[in-house]
């Protein structure tokens, strides 16, 4: 047993030092008057990001599929913070047509947007195309926020200074645009890292084409995050310390779109890509522009954008 013990305590020192060593924003200016959209904010990073946003003062849209979910994450956040600004509105990004019904919603009901935070992400939801001919887990992760985006953008201009933030993941170094909407091409874990390639270049590319309008737009990669949940079993319980280990929690996950979001560092900062609060270095695919260029095509064909939607 002393082994165990040995094991646990070196788990522990390391979780430490990840935790010393892990970015934070500890300085966040009130946000009072803002409106913040957080897509996938019923759970995890999402709601984490929702959360510290509304203490800050901010009014905030929580955007998910799940209705049953995403009414209690409002609930949860309205109990946490004493008058808090939040509501649940449906959102379901495999489905062009429900994203164009929730932006319809949304310019009746607000006036502004200060901050859109595309959060949502899936991998395993299907490899199969939807009713829009688009593979599912590409469209959940990709195309819908590619088109939820831009036709939001008006309303980001308008309400200038706004930002973009899009949740990536440094799997994006292993990703590819080729053929990414032929089904069967592509594994759950090639697929994903497909569609985190796609953020950041759509990340880069929208923040060249908007550059000057005060619109600030980049990407990120929040950590490897874990939010299993313990079980009974000691072997599950040790699995799942090795996990809280090596993996950051969802609030420590949730600090950079935070910052990238609220941070006064980060006025007038665009087309970049965050890790730990700080700029770091993207993979060459995503800084090549040319590359960029064709899956902006590409993502305006498959999602069928109207010539007076073009950014």
């Amino acid at each position: 047993m002393m082994w165990i013990l040995w094991v646990i305590l070196t788990l522990l020192l390391i979780k430490l030092f990840n935790k010393l060593s892990t970015g934070r924003c500890y300085v966040l200016p009130y946000m009072t008057g803002n409106v913040v959209i957080v897509t996938g904010a019923n759970s995890g990073i999402g709601y984490e990001t929702a959360l510290r946003l509304a203490r800050r003062g901010a009014r905030v849209i929580l955007a998910c599929r799940d209705e049953k979910k995403g009414r209690a994450a409002a609930q949860r956040i309205s109990r946490t913070v004493k008058h808090a600004k939040v509501r649940y509105e449906f959102l379901d990004l495999s489905s062009l047509n429900s994203i164009r019904e929730f932006v319809d919603n949304f310019k009746k009901t607000e006036a502004k947007l200060d901050v859109l935070i595309n959060n949502a992400g899936a991998s395993g939801m299907g490899l199969k195309k939807t009713q829009d001919g688009i593979i599912r887990d590409m469209q959940v992760n990709h195309f819908g926020p590619f088109l939820l985006t831009l036709l939001l953008v008006p309303l980001l201009k308008k309400s200038a200074p706004s930002r973009v933030v899009i949740v990536s993941s440094v799997l994006h170094k292993f990703g590819t645009i080729d053929n990414i909407n032929e089904e069967g091409k592509y594994g759950y874990l090639q697929t994903y890292c497909n569609s985190k390639l796609c953020n950041v270049l759509f990340s880069n590319e929208l923040a060249r084409r908007l550059e000057g309008t005060g619109v600030c737009v980049n990407s990120l990669h929040p950590g490897h995050v874990n939010t299993t949940l313990f079980r009974s079993t000691i072997y599950e319980k040790l699995r799942c310390l090795i996990l809280y280990t090596l993996f950051k929690t969802p609030e420590e996950g949730a600090q950079t779109a935070i910052y990238l979001a609220a941070s006064g560092e980060c006025s007038g900062v665009t087309g970049g890509y965050f890790v730990d609060c700080a700029a770091a270095k993207m993979s060459r695919k995503a800084e090549d522009p040319v590359l960029a260029s064709e899956l902006w095509s590409l993502s305006e064909k498959l999602v069928g954008l109207k010539a007076e939607e073009v950014v």
